[in-house]
Order: structure tokens, then sequence, then C-alpha cells
């Protein structure tokens, strides 16, 4: 099977490569987009009590939990809650939160004279907002994003107001995820192709692997894009993608590039050389990503939107990665024949058998193998110690930094 495909890879190296560009035009276009569109929620079961209860709260009695918290700090030491112009402050955002299209039930301190809406010592007061719909309803995360902006920590006359609560934290939660996996990347990658000159000693042989991960990623996007069309999908599967995605995307990657420089020394026939590189290193990745996969897909007998995300995602990464490393870069390679060592920083001279370094490593533990067991069973406890102390809980506003306004 994969000497066949080996074969048909060299002869439509172009086709595979055209469709393969094309691939990540349309990734780009369709799944550019995609953190705008995925869920900040999918910790709750469906079928639990507490979420049917929410529903029936919803419908039959337009009640719910709240969703945002406004804190209203009183900005003059001497004055309090109680003062006139804190309170006509205070009843002036109560009615203007009120104004916003989308909100109900907004109450506070001035509004309902309630004093668990107020501090002890009189210096705070919370504005209570419930924004009815459905968790992951376009028009109702517009109308917390438009909240969460607009009342960010800011001065209003006496009174300071800042902006908390559930939604809040999941709609910071989701611009953090964004912005960090952006700088995640812009990190990563270059740093990763840093890493593979130094290993290939050559640039071209290294700009192979970083962009079959980059295909593996932004087709993922794709996937995601079109599952949640159909279904939710949480937006922490977005890390997974580009951690698994350019994790394996390269470690495939780097197996056939290896393989292939080295059955280039053993043939004189560049063809013969990558068919038998499909052969071998692509019979072992297709049976990797076929594990993982299966792996992975038993997050699917879960209800919850956020474990059932990850599965999406992780299938998809998988075989985008194997389906990247297997045909794409095999079609790059025979259309690159010798040019793989073009541009070279420096020539890298592989030992062989007594003179690789690696082939030792790999002699003395296979000739001693239990004192190294002994000696990594110790090492892999130590670093398992700190999941003894493991807290589970939901994800709320600790996931966000100290300093964040919306965690304070």
């Amino acid at each position: 099977m994969f000497t066949r495909l080996g074969y048909t890879i060299i002869r439509y190296r172009r086709l595979v490569l055209v469709g393969a560009l094309g691939m990540l035009v349309l990734s780009v276009l369709i799944g550019g987009t995609v953190a705008d569109r995925l869920s900040e929620g999918g910790f709750d079961d469906p079928g639990s009590d507490s979420v049917r209860a929410r529903a029936e709260l919803e419908e039959r009695f337009q009640e719910g939990p709240t969703d945002l918290v406004v804190l209203v700090t009183v900005i003059d030491p001497e004055a309090t809650v109680e003062s006139p112009d804190v309170v006509a402050a205070g009843v002036e955002l109560t009615r203007e939160i009120e104004a916003v299209e989308g909100t109900a039930d907004v109450v506070s301190y001035w509004t309902v004279s309630d004093d668990t809406l107020r501090s002890q010592a009189g210096d705070h007061g919370l504005v209570l907002i419930r924004v009815p719909g459905a968790a992951d309803d376009a028009a109702r995360r517009t109308v917390i994003d438009e909240l969460v902006a607009t009342y960010a920590t800011h001065d209003r006359g006496p009174i300071q107001v800042s902006i908390g609560g559930r939604e809040a934290v999941f709609a910071r939660m989701g611009d953090v995820i964004e912005n960090d996996l952006k700088l995640a990347e812009a990190i990563a990658i270059p740093l990763t192709f840093v890493v593979l000159v130094v290993i290939y000693g050559g640039i071209v042989a290294a700009g192979l692997p970083v962009g079959v991960g980059l295909f593996a990623a932004l087709g993922t996007f794709v996937v995601l894009r079109v599952a949640e069309s159909f279904t939710d999908v949480s937006i922490f599967a977005l890390n997974l993608v580009t951690a698994l995605g350019l994790g394996l995307a390269i470690d495939y990657s780097l197996l056939v590039v290896s393989r292939y420089r080295e059955e280039r020394r053993r043939h004189d026939d560049d063809r013969a050389a990558l068919v038998r590189t499909v052969e071998t290193a692509g019979r072992t990745i297709a049976f990797s990503a076929l594990t993982v996969a299966i792996s992975l897909g038993a997050l699917l007998v879960f209800p919850l939107t956020f474990l059932r995300s990850f599965a999406y995602a992780g299938i998809g990464v998988v075989a985008f990665a194997m389906v990247a490393s297997v045909v794409v870069l095999p079609a790059a390679l025979a259309a690159l024949g010798p040019r793989i060592d073009a541009w070279a920083v420096y020539e890298r001279k592989i030992g062989r058998h007594a003179a690789n370094p690696w082939r030792r490593i790999g002699e003395q533990m296979t000739r001693r193998p239990w004192p190294i067991i002994l000696l990594t069973i110790p090492l892999l406890a130590i670093t398992a110690l700190p999941f003894l102390g493991v807290d589970w809980g939901e994800a709320d506003d600790r996931a966000l930094a100290p300093d964040d306004p919306v965690r304070a």
C-alpha cells in the first residue's frame, strides 16, 4: 500500500503541492476567524439537575443566575454608598444599564435597598445584571462584550465602576486565549525553525517541518469552523490545535526528512529513496496517528462541550498532520530532490555505526536495560508528585492573571 502511495506521490507531485497550497488558502479564508465563533463555556453537563433547573427558571419564570456584576467603589474616603451624590450616581448607573437592549433583572443596592449588595464599611455597592438567552447565542455574546467594554474600570463622578462576574470572566478568557496563542506562535515557530536549522544544517530542510506544522494547524481551524456549524465547540480547543499540531507535524516530518536523507545516501536514485521513505516512515506515522486519534476519540463519550471539543480538535489536527507528513511532504521532497540540502548553513556530517552517538546510546541502553529502568522510574515519580496536589474545579477567575481587572 505505502509502496504504491510513494510512486503515486512522485508521479503527481505537482498536483499534490498545488492542492496543498489551495487548501492553505482555503484554511486562512474559512478558518481565520474561527476564534470569534467558538464557545467560551461548555463546562456543564446538559443533562445535570442544575442545568435543567436553570433552563426551567429561564423558560417559565424569565429568571436566572447573575451573569455580570458591576462593582461600584466610592472615591471620596469620607463618603459612603448612602451619600446623596453617590446615591444619584448609583441610580443613574443602574438605569443606564437597564436601558441596554438585551439585559434583564438589573438590580443594585440603590434600587432595592438590599444590604447584601453593599459592603459593611459602606464604601462599595453592587449592580447585578442578567443577560437572558442561550450561552452561545451570538446576540447575547455581543451584549456581554459591549457591557464588559463599556464598564471596564473607570471613574464616573463620585464613583469608580469595574465589571466582573462569570460571563465577564469567560469573555476575558476568550480574549486572553486568542492573544496568548498569537504570542505563543510568534515565539514557538521562529524558535523551532532555528533549532531545526541547527539539526539539519540547512534552511530548506528546516523549513519543511515548520510548513507541515502550519498546514496541520490551519487545516484544523477549518475542521473547527465546520464543527461549530453543527454543535458547540469550546474556544479552549485552540490551545490543543497549536500545541499538538506543531508538535505532531514537526515530529512526523522530522522522521520523514531524516529518513529521506538517509535513504538518499544509500541509493543513487532519489525516486527509490523517496519510495523507501514512504514505505517505512509513512507506515510508522500512519500507525502513530491512528493510535493518537483513537485515544482522543474517547473524549467524545463525555457530554461536556469542553471535553468533546478537544476530541474534534485533536482528531482533526492528527489527521492533517498525518496527511501533510505522508503525502504533502514527500511530494515536496520529490519536487526538491537534491535541493533538499540547499541553502546550507554548515556541513553536517552524520556518523555511521559506532561513530554515531545516538547508536552508541541505544546500544548501551539495550545492553543494560535494568539499570536504566531503575533510574528512570524514580525520576518519573518525582515529576508526577505535583499531581498529588491537583485541585479539580471549573475554569474561573483564577485562569486570568492576578492583575487582570476582571479577576480583581
